[in-house]
């Protein structure tokens, strides 16, 4: 789908989106089309007040008009962006609904809102993976292939809003991207696979270098390792660069366990393991943000490191009780070879630390079932050793809708995770959460010095229901606030 923008002054044509405030209060477009009062007093006994995200599709009155949706905006003061986008959305369900092919959005919006009001528009546009579908259901809505070409949406200055969204539609792509990764079957994607799809990135001018088994070993990586030895399919470590700017690196690591089976520990929810195939959400997130900054040109300096492995049982695989001398020279008694995430994300926040020299180190990963236990649907859970970091990750994930909620780094934790007979231990299964003592045998792998933060993001990497930003499918959270976060635009 195309995204344009143009001057209000060109004649509508195609499907036509006009907008009402709140109370009903019409839009300089609305009052043009409905200059009788005619609509107004429909949308009266529709019970259409004109609230935000509220739409309403109409049969065109005229040609060269094929459909009519009016959409709710809301209350003018309080139109921020992530209303802008979400309207957006709610926008383009309606115009797949009407079976359009071209549409032109106008909401009389100065050119900054026009263009957040597009990227939600071009959020939504995403069609979750059909290529492994041999026919489609014409019964199923969800099988509908729309057919909406281009959109246009008016403004007066077009160029300004297009600038705008030219960056915002990369990052997109990088949301985009990490949905499909997400989404692939654990069969197609294993640690090569993404390795092979991140190596993409370098058209955009992103550096790729990739250690397999063999530089794993011989790099020290031995917990990386560990998980990776039951599966038939190696472990790999990835580095992304791009080089924005100069300086020290926002540094980013990603969780991409491409299949989860618990290994030995085997999971007992078999009913559930199919969701599997998208434990490698965190490094999906990470090379995602690597395609929106570059794909922007961003003027910013940042690395993503992913740690690759599939976690399976088999006669290789390591067993409860192992002791794993890890990167950082730390020993790790293996407890539960299910929570495998902190041990491949140890060694790959300690390998990051030593050789990128990071300005801030931040990992995600869908670590913990405890942390959606705690904070329920609507939040990743967020822990940090610098309050200044927290604060300004905590800001961005409200302003991106990839929301986040901070959670103690507590010492506490500490006597959970002590070995008998290794320096720490990978978990306890104690009275405090799993998600805290995760947290804090991470930050034993981070040397002193380094701001870092880490996001469990387990529940995240799927979106339960519909949202006017994302269908109901992978989610690629994270993304967007990675891409803030990073700046440089």
């Amino acid at each position: 789908m195309r995204i344009s923008f143009q001057h209000p002054s060109v004649p509508l044509h195609g499907a036509v989106v006009v907008g009402v405030w709140q109370g009903r209060r019409p839009t300089e477009a609305f009052a043009a089309l409905d200059p009788h009062g005619r609509l107004k007093k429909t949308l009266k006994r529709l019970g259409f007040d004109g609230e935000e995200e509220e739409t309403e599709l109409f049969l065109a009155p005229a040609p060269p008009l094929t459909a009519l949706v009016v959409a709710g905006l809301g209350k003018p003061r309080k139109l921020d962006t992530i209303r802008l986008r979400r309207i957006g959305g709610c926008i383009l369900e309606e115009l797949d609904d009407s079976r359009a092919v071209a549409a032109t959005v106008a909401l009389d919006l100065p050119p900054a809102q026009a263009a957040e009001l597009a990227y939600g528009l071009c959020l939504k546009a995403y069609r979750p993976l059909r290529k492994y579908r041999t026919k489609l259901d014409p019964d199923d809505e969800d099988d509908v292939v729309p057919v909406l070409e281009s959109v246009v949406v008016t403004t007066p200055d077009p160029e300004a809003a297009a600038a705008l969204y030219a960056a915002r539609e990369q990052v997109a792509q990088g949301v985009f991207l990490a949905r499909d990764l997400t989404d692939e079957p654990g069969n197609v994607l294993g640690p090569e696979e993404f390795a092979q799809r991140a190596r993409l990135l370098e058209a955009l001018g992103v550096e790729v270098t990739v250690l397999d088994e063999t530089a794993l070993a011989e790099a020290g990586l031995n917990l990386l390792a560990a998980v990776g030895m039951g599966s038939a399919r190696p472990p790999r470590l990835v580095l992304l660069r791009w080089r924005g700017a100069m300086g020290k690196p926002l540094v980013l690591v990603g969780k991409g366990i491409t299949f989860d089976t618990g290994g030995i520990s085997i999971k007992f929810d078999d009913d559930e393991m199919d969701a599997m195939k998208g434990d490698m959400g965190g490094a999906a997130a990470v090379i995602g943000a690597l395609r929106a900054v570059a794909g922007r040109k961003a003027k910013a300096h940042v690395c993503g490191v992913l740690a690759l492995a599939e976690n399976m049982p088999s006669g290789r695989a390591q067993r409860p009780g192992d002791v794993v001398k890890s990167y950082s020279g730390l020993t790790v008694e293996v407890i539960d070879t299910d929570a495998e995430g902190r041990l491949v994300l140890a060694d790959a926040l300690a390998w990051a630390a030593a050789t990128l020299d990071p300005k801030t180190m931040i990992d995600i990963a869908t670590l913990t079932g405890s942390v959606e236990e705690v904070l329920g649907d609507p939040y990743a859970g967020l822990y940090a050793n610098d309050d200044k970091l927290a604060k300004r990750l905590l800001k961005l994930s409200k302003a991106e809708a990839d929301p986040l909620w901070r959670l103690p780094l507590t010492e506490s934790c500490d006597e959970d995770i002590k070995s008998d007979i290794a320096d720490v231990k990978n978990c306890a299964w104690g009275e405090v959460p799993d998600n805290d003592d995760a947290a804090r045998f991470l930050s034993r792998f981070v040397p002193d010095g380094i701001a870092w933060a880490h996001i469990d993001m387990a529940g995240k990497e799927w979106a339960d229901e519909d949202d006017p930003l994302a269908p109901e499918a992978a989610s690629g959270f994270g993304v967007r606030l990675f891409d803030a976060l990073a700046g440089g635009s």
